[in-house]
């Protein structure tokens, strides 16, 4: 009996709170999923929990002949755990995204003829099967905080641009002339 009013209220908070996020409520900050690791083994371990709590409770209960089969699910939910902190936690961790920009740049700045689909074709091999050493990247990195390395770009800001604009068809003012008045 309770069940429409039950999805008629779900169906509706869905609708508003879609809204309230995407055009009310203003985020603050990013944390780049920095959390999401902490939160995968909190998730993890209350899975694998609730599944001895579901053995321990299936033994207790008139179906202890299927208890014995659910050992297999805590053995392959870990399994999972170790899987996905494997494959997953370093990009968390060991390269943020501001340190993979610098990388590019610095081979962009290096190598501006660089075969990229040569380089591509073993980029995502785990590093246990490249057989090399990480120094090199380790050193860049030490270069990088004790030096400062300006590298030129094609993209400049729009305000300075001279270039007319797509909407008023007239050029935009420079920072240096605003309102007519130099400043």
């Amino acid at each position: 009996m309770l069940l429409h009013y039950i999805l008629v209220f779900f169906g509706l908070a869905y609708i508003v709170y879609r809204h309230q996020i995407i055009n009310v409520y203003n985020q603050e900050y990013e944390s780049a999923a920095a959390f999401w690791p902490d939160v995968h083994g909190r998730v993890i371990s209350a899975l694998i929990i609730s599944q001895l709590l579901l053995m321990d409770l299936l033994a207790t209960k008139r179906a202890a002949l299927a208890a014995p089969f659910l050992i297999a699910l805590p053995v392959i939910t870990i399994g999972f755990h170790r899987f996905s902190k494997g494959r997953y936690e370093p990009a968390f961790i060991r390269y943020p995204l501001e340190e993979a920009m610098m990388k590019d740049t610095l081979e962009r700045a290096r190598e501006p003829n660089l075969n990229l689909k040569g380089y591509l074709q073993d980029a995502y091999i785990h590093p246990v099967f490249k057989g090399g050493d990480d120094d090199d990247d380790s050193d860049v990195v030490g270069k990088l905080e004790d030096e400062v390395i300006i590298v030129p770009t094609k993209r400049q800001l729009r305000r300075n641009t001279p270039a007319p604009s797509r909407v008023s068809g007239e050029s935009s003012p420079s920072l240096a002339v605003i309102n007519g008045k130099e400043v």
